[in-house]
């Protein structure tokens, strides 16, 4: 049965689609005022003039674009109660949202919003979701680091929010066919890496999966025992070490 947090956010994203369609540029050659009756006459008027320009076909770009207006909509408390809270990450910390309060059944919930691009089959992403990096606060769940709100082991619960879309250079957008799916992160986690050349445990890489919530897993502690114990050996992390040694060195003080 899906937590409190996990329907809430399934309510709030299952309609959400990304609304910012272009970069505008402050200068254009034109007359003053521009006016329009519709959004839609806005767009066509701005583009006509120079002022809207097409967002980058880089995939990093657009998911930053997509996360960044996500964040936003889920972050607008009028659709919080009055006992719940949620605070916000940097652009490159996990999670990306931290919610708390008795409303989600109390404790710290972390929420991490990923982007995926379908591959061209339509069956399969373009690449696998990097869902945690594995060497750091994923390995070592008692340990606060750097990028992190909290230590990992705090949250009580882990959720990823992703953002399924079609890429389409076409488009000035360059965003389609956007498809929002919310789980617990274990539950869409496989047994390889999102990168050859990164410390990231990936996601599965069928779309179908990844929607169904069917990773590779059967539980939670299936999962977290694999990547932590049976899993090949992550590259030593020299803040890991560093803040190792510090807390050996407060024991023993």
């Amino acid at each position: 049965m899906p937590s409190a947090l996990i329907e809430w956010l399934r309510a709030r994203t299952t309609a959400w689609q990304p609304s910012i369609v272009g970069i505008f540029r402050e200068h254009a050659d034109h007359q003053w005022p521009i006016s329009a009756s519709s959004a839609a006459e806005m767009r066509a008027k701005l583009a006509e003039t120079g002022h809207l320009l097409p967002l980058p076909t880089e995939p990093a770009a657009l998911a930053n674009i997509m996360e960044i207006e996500l964040r936003a909509h889920l972050l607008d408390t009028r659709n919080l109660a009055g006992d719940a809270a949620v605070a916000e990450g940097t652009q490159r910390s996990y999670p990306d949202l931290e919610f708390s309060g008795k409303m989600f059944g109390g404790s710290y919930r972390a929420v991490d919003i990923k982007c995926a691009r379908r591959g061209k089959s339509g069956i399969r992403l373009n690449n696998r979701i990097a869902l945690y990096t594995g060497n750091t606060y994923f390995l070592w769940p008692q340990l606060k680091f750097s990028g992190i709100l909290r230590p990992f082991g705090d949250y009580r619960e882990h959720v990823s929010v992703v953002v399924i879309y079609t890429f389409d250079p076409a488009l000035p957008e360059r965003i389609t066919e956007v498809q929002v799916v919310v789980h617990e992160t274990w539950r869409i986690a496989s047994k390889a890496r999102a990168s050859a050349t990164r410390e990231y445990i990936g996601s599965v890489g069928t779309i179908g999966d990844l929607v169904a919530g069917a990773g590779e897993f059967a539980s939670a502690e299936e999962f977290y025992d694999y990547w932590r114990h049976s899993a090949r050996k992550w590259k030593k992390s020299p803040e890991a070490e560093r803040l190792l040694r510090r807390a050996l060195n407060e024991r023993d003080e």
